[in-house]
């Protein structure tokens, strides 16, 4: 490695136009400006050939810089394989023995990003080793979200986080700030996001109150923390909807086993609307609409049943051909002979809202937030009909007009599967 780096320092000394630091080196390095590191790391060795964190810089340098003229090489021999392949002449063996190359060329690049992974680590260890544990932090979970199985980078950060660990007990070393953020990454990289938030937003309390907000940002850029916050903000943000909905899904169980029907039926409603693919809920959601309909079943005779199920399918008809006083005409008669009926309440509803406003964004949205419930329950038409309803009366309303064509993919999967079932013997 030093006859390596000697070499250099003899070869490419001469046009180095002033002295480095390894610093402005390192910093260079990251920024993948490899020239210019490399006349930093050889200008340090200029003043002190025994620098061994130069020396291994300088190899590092030089590896990228031959890695990219490689992939330079790969590039523009892949961008000939294509267009020779392209050429109507050229017979069938030499196709194959063309796709054969582009295959392998193809690998090669794999190969030369598990090198640059590699590469990546080293430049962590040499950061961990110095004492720099913020920017080996910053590397290693660079090269983790590329590819978070990588062996040799869960190997580096396990061995980053004891040191971060040691330095966070003994409190020497690093500034408040520093420590701070170490705190910050060493719960980031454990997946604790709400202790790495809590971390960081005390170092930006600290950072204003000390520096002021231009210097602050300044420093906080330098502590590479922002884009790792962003990223814990959205994660601790998620898992505290995850536990919210979780909360509301429990309640309505409750409310379930206790024989509390309209209010679970409520509680799974609203669930719906925020989620309506939650575990469990399409099941739970059917399960409650059966039993208020047992429940409203034996409070009614057989013949209000039957009229009742009349007057729902002429409202529906009346609705899906917008014959909206018809409608609400029905479900007002479903509601003189059942008041707690449901449907009929916010079928009535969603009539009443077309006679007034046939296109209104609000109301539209309540007709959406319909369909999810519907969806969610697996009562596929009715969804159909409300997101209907909603492009009508927003026709700039994408999530309907979205939800719209995947629950008619569906509608058809499904009746293809009857037919099938049907044509068994």
């Amino acid at each position: 490695m030093k006859k390596v780096a000697l070499l250099l320092v003899a070869i490419l000394t001469p046009f180095s136009q002033s002295l480095g630091s390894l610093e402005n080196g390192i910093e260079l390095y990251h920024t993948r400006r490899w020239s210019e590191a490399m006349d930093n790391f050889l200008s340090v060795l200029q003043q002190n050939p025994a620098d061994a964190e130069a020396h291994a810089y300088v190899v590092l340098t030089n590896k990228q810089m031959q890695r990219d003229r490689e992939s330079l090489v790969r590039a523009r021999r892949l961008e000939i394989l294509r267009d020779t392949t392209r050429m109507a002449h050229i017979q069938m063996a030499e196709r194959d023995l063309l796709a054969e190359t582009m295959e392998y060329t193809t690998h090669e690049e794999e190969r030369a990003q598990q090198n640059e992974w590699v590469s990546a680590c080293e430049a962590a260890r040499l950061e961990r080793q110095s004492g720099r544990l913020l920017p080996a932090a910053d590397i290693l979970l660079k090269v983790l979200a590329e590819n978070d199985s990588f062996a040799v980078a869960q190997r580096e950060l396990s061995e980053l986080q004891s040191q971060m660990r040691r330095a966070l007990d003994s409190g020497e070393g690093f500034s408040i700030t520093e420590r701070y953020a170490i705190e910050g990454f060493y719960a980031y990289a454990q997946a604790d996001y709400a202790g790495a938030v809590a971390a960081w937003s005390r170092l930006h309390a600290l950072a204003m109150q000390s520096l002021g907000a231009a210097e602050a940002a300044k420093r906080l850029e330098q502590l590479r923390i922002l884009p790792y916050e962003a990223i814990a903000q959205r994660h601790q943000a998620q898992d505290e909807r995850l536990k919210l909905l979780q909360k509301h899904f429990d309640e309505a169980v409750i409310h379930y086993q206790q024989k509390r029907f309209p209010e679970a039926l409520e509680e799974f409603r609203n669930l719906a609307i925020q989620d309506p693919d939650y575990p469990q809920l399409g099941h739970y959601l059917v399960q409650t609409e059966i039993a208020l309909e047992k429940d409203r079943t034996a409070r009614l005779g057989e013949t209000q049943q039957k009229e009742i199920a009349d007057l729902l399918q002429r409202g529906l008809l009346a609705l899906d051909q917008q014959h909206f006083a018809d409608a609400k005409e029905a479900f007002e008669r479903i509601l003189h002979l059942d008041r707690g009926h449901a449907r009929a309440h916010s079928y009535l509803a969603m009539a009443s809202a077309e006679m007034e406003r046939l296109h209104d964004p609000k109301a539209a949205q309540l007709h959406y937030e319909t369909g999810l419930i519907a969806y969610a329950s697996g009562q596929l038409d009715e969804a159909v009909r409300e997101w209907r309803i909603t492009a009508r009366m927003n026709p700039s309303h994408e999530k309907a007009r979205i939800a719209l064509r995947k629950v008619q993919k569906e509608l058809v999967l499904h009746k293809e599967e009857e037919m099938n079932d049907e044509a068994l013997p």
